[in-house]
């Protein structure tokens, strides 16, 4: 049986097990995803904003199709 993975978290080495004992709120799949997303403390996982994080991550693609609306006008 594999040795549970280890994960900086808040200065401890400490499993997503024991992680979810000190941020009960969050599901442990959650967790491995703030982990991979270098949100290391409750902090971080507890203040994240997915749909704030999404629109920054988006505003790349709003200016190509706003581009493309505006071009679409001007024919």
């Amino acid at each position: 049986m594999p040795r549970p993975r280890l994960h900086a978290f808040e200065g401890e080495q400490l499993t997503v097990q024991q992680i979810h004992q000190r941020v009960p709120v969050l599901s442990e799949r959650t967790i491995r995803d703030h982990l991979a997303a270098g949100r290391r403390t409750r902090t971080a996982m507890l203040c994240f904003d997915p749909i704030a994080a999404a629109s920054r991550g988006g505003r790349v693609t709003q200016r190509i199709l706003r581009a493309r609306s505006l071009a679409g006008h001007d024919s």
